[in-house]
């Protein structure tokens, strides 16, 4: 069976080599770190997604907001720079069925972001951590170059519509002006 680039889970980035003989410093991009060193088979792939590199064998730790990993075959500081900005992740299939009122942040991405009005005000198409929580970046449909990053918290969360692609969100009045 061939996978599709949906059924690609980014857990992670590149951020450059760590040390001279080739381990990787890895930007988490899940709740915790420690999710990533238990999966047994990962992938790194290109930003542009046209190259990637099956990871069977490797070992890590954990560090402030992500990982130092050790990937079979990387032996040196210059082959752990050609990977700098390329995506660590894993096929969907491999991942375990998120437990009642979990998701996985890849399900968020593409979504139709409105507000209780019925406010478009975009898709989502990343994710910051903002050490108090995780926001989702929402390039404005209508205005060229502009984006909102939203606090994706309960509070401030009307309802998540998987199935229906959209997440509503109830922002405090000023909000959007900011």
């Amino acid at each position: 069976m061939m996978e599709t680039a949906d059924d690609f889970v980014t857990l992670g980035r590149v951020c450059r080599a760590h040390g001279i003989s080739g381990a990787l410093l890895i930007a988490a991009f899940t709740k915790d770190p420690r999710f990533i060193l238990d999966c047994h088979t990962l992938e790194f792939r290109s930003p542009d997604g046209r190259n990637h590199r099956l990871i069977k064998s490797f070992t890590g730790y954990c560090v402030a907001r992500g990982l130092i990993i050790r990937v079979d075959n990387i032996n040196s500081r210059e082959m752990a720079q050609t990977f700098r900005g390329w995506l660590l992740g894993i096929v969907r299939r491999h991942l375990p069925t998120p437990g009642e009122d979990e998701i996985y942040w890849a399900d968020l991405l593409g979504l139709n972001v409105l507000t209780i009005q019925g406010r478009l005000l975009g898709r989502v198409a990343g994710f910051m951590d903002a050490g108090a929580g995780l926001l989702l970046v929402v390039p404005d449909p209508f205005e060229e170059g502009r984006e909102r990053l939203l606090p994706f918290q309960e509070e401030f969360l009307n309802a998540l519509d998987l199935p229906g692609g959209r997440l509503i969100f109830d922002l405090p009045p000023g909000f959007l002006e900011l």
